[in-house]
């Protein structure tokens, strides 16, 4: 692989939780417009820019100061080569939060599973698998329980 390959890539993963991290839903889904996402502890898949944005917005709970008081950290990046030139990457996350009722402490750890193409000479997302392993206190950064 290129390093301008990788170092596009890596800059899609980082993007992902640049836009969680800052409420950017738009962009977001547009990030995830030609991909599927789904995670570990739901059956649900979701597709589409308008619906992907619009359920990240719904699930979260955006403060005033216009982000989720998250810090999303992806390590430990494992770069495979797949049929038809897609490639897949293995990383972990670590979600740290910190809110005025939530001292600064991690809340959520996992692995994501991300898939990309090539399309028009550019990389984007063909999918993105979540498997959040650990949960702490989410009560401050979900309006759902993932258990």
């Amino acid at each position: 692989m290129e390093f301008a390959d990788r170092n596009a890539i890596e800059s899609l993963i980082f993007r992902y939780t640049r836009y969680v991290d800052t409420c950017q839903w738009l962009d977001l889904g547009e990030l995830f417009a030609a991909a599927v996402i789904t995670a570990n502890r739901t059956d649900q898949r979701l597709e589409g820019a308008e619906f992907i944005g619009n359920y990240w917005k719904t699930i979260n709970k955006q403060y005033d100061n216009g982000t989720l008081n998250t810090q999303h950290v992806v390590t430990n990046l494992e770069f495979e080569d797949l049929a038809e030139g897609d490639i897949s990457v293995h990383s972990c996350f670590t979600v740290l939060q910190a809110t005025p009722d939530l001292p600064l402490q991690p809340i959520a750890a996992g692995r994501y599973t991300d898939i990309f193409e090539k399309a028009e000479g550019c990389w984007r997302y063909k999918s993105k698998h979540i498997d959040v392993r650990l949960t702490g206190d989410m009560s401050q950064h979900l309006n759902i329980d993932i258990g």
